[in-house]
């Protein structure tokens, strides 16, 4: 898998690990992957994405898995919260 085709950038959907080239997060495409939609099906409704991009989502998802924040947005940081003493 080639470097090139992942790219997260904070000024691009937060940070979000997306498909080079476009704003598709690599989450929902690896989701839709290994949901049991076939690559073909995928590619469909993209023309940007190859064949490659979709395996490199598949790979990139299982070698960084999606950790969700509290709030819903996983690429954003938040400040440490203490108790209340």
């Amino acid at each position: 898998m080639s470097d090139d085709l992942i790219l997260s950038n904070p000024d691009i959907l937060g940070g979000t690990p997306c498909i080079a080239g476009t704003r598709l997060p690599v989450y929902a495409v690896a989701a839709r992957f290994k949901a049991g939609e076939s690559a073909a099906s995928i590619l469909d409704g993209y023309d940007d994405l190859t064949e490659e991009h979709v395996r490199a989502a598949v790979a990139y998802a299982e070698t960084h898995p999606f950790i969700e924040d509290p709030d819903g947005r996983p690429w954003r940081s938040r400040p440490q919260r203490h108790a209340a003493e």
